[in-house]
């Protein structure tokens, strides 16, 4: 490792134990993620229903992007918005890495902006006027997807700092960038079918057009049920191209690290039963939210191996520097406060939305 690429530590500290921002950055990222998955699984599910649907508006497919571009009218609000405070962890934990990889990806990083700001006003061009405004706002998560998995990787591999500062695209050659693309947006997809599924079942089981709502829950489970297999394919792969000084360390790291991803896979294969027992979701309600429940939990263990996986990374930097610790308790309780009052006010909300439900095919 080239020491002189590493900046040196803020000065200032670190705000609190180092132990309590791993914890919060994990909780917030599995807010964000949950929200996430909703935006961009659920806006390149809608795209390639729309393509099925081929026109006809009374047709399945037609009516499930509809319901899926309607949940991302507050989805994507709130996927930024809970966005915002894992990437402030990031930068508590990790600013020696997390700005340098931001700085060597500069205008790709700068140019996230610019696709957000598209992929969400594509969103509600495509509600107002159709059209093609549908594929531009999945190509526009897509590609941000793609920009967030690049600067993670960059962040925590700091030894390929110098081939990146000269071409900046050498990142999509790491052996692990496809398969972390491909991962996050199978557990998207999976997570957003879910979701329009459970409702769908919702609403056939209130007997809101019944016939319809049949065929949108059978069609987005069998969409959840393809992309878990995938998933599962697919982390197996990612393990696999792990670097070796990381592997090893996550098979070595006793229940630490062996628990959560044993937990992680033994969730993926029961849901993968759960998925393959419902024939007829209608006629199963309870295992479809259960599986919902399950696939919520996997992505909230899957999290926390993600972030050990990155530390393991991140170690024989780290372990180099030992930052101070100047505690500011009194920032800290302001923003728990404003966390449970946010958090509180999306319950109140969603459960809102599910209680008082809008009319017609584009409710949510």
């Amino acid at each position: 490792m080239n020491a002189d690429l590493i900046p040196a530590l803020d000065p200032a500290g670190l705000p609190g134990p180092p132990w309590l921002f791993h914890i919060l950055l994990v909780f917030t990222f599995v807010l964000h993620l949950v929200f996430m998955n909703l935006t961009l699984g659920g806006t390149l599910m809608a795209f390639a229903a729309h393509l099925r649907a081929r026109g006809r508006s009374r047709d399945a497919n037609a009516v499930l992007a509809s319901r899926l571009m309607g949940v991302n009218t507050y989805a994507i609000s709130l996927a930024i918005t809970t966005g915002v405070a894992p990437l402030l962890f990031v930068q508590v934990l990790y600013q020696q890495t997390f700005y340098a990889a931001t700085l060597l990806l500069g205008w790709i990083w700068f140019g996230m902006l610019v696709l957000l700001l598209i992929g969400y006003y594509a969103a509600y061009l495509h509600k107002s006027f159709r059209g093609p405004w549908l594929g531009v706002s999945a190509l526009a998560f897509l590609a941000i997807a793609m920009v967030h998995v690049a600067v993670h990787l960059v962040h925590a591999q700091p030894d390929s700092w110098s081939e990146l500062a000269a071409n900046p695209w050498r990142v999509l050659a790491d052996p692990t960038y496809w398969p972390r693309l491909a991962h996050f947006l199978l557990a998207a997809v999976s997570f957003a079918a879910l979701v329009a599924a459970w409702w769908a079942v919702r609403r056939a089981r209130a007997g809101d057009d019944v016939e319809l709502n049949t065929r949108i829950a059978t069609m987005a489970w069998r969409w959840a049920l393809s992309a878990t297999v995938l998933q599962m394919v697919d982390g197996f792969i990612l393990l696999a191209v792990l670097p070796k000084p990381v592997l090893l360390g996550v098979m070595q790291g006793g229940l630490a690290t062996l628990g959560p991803l044993t937990v992680s896979i033994v969730l993926a294969i029961g849901l993968l039963v759960m998925l393959a027992r419902a024939g007829n979701p209608v006629g199963q309600p309870g295992l479809v939210s259960g599986t919902l429940a399950a696939l919520t939990i996997t992505v909230g263990v899957m999290a926390i191996t993600r972030h050990q996986v990155r530390v393991l990374y991140l170690d024989p930097m780290t372990s180099r520097f030992e930052a101070a610790i100047t505690p500011q308790w009194g920032t800290f309780s302001l923003f728990v406060v404003i966390l449970l009052v946010g958090l509180t006010t999306v319950f109140v909300m969603l459960r809102r939305v599910f209680t008082n439900p809008a009319e017609g095919d584009e409710a949510a």
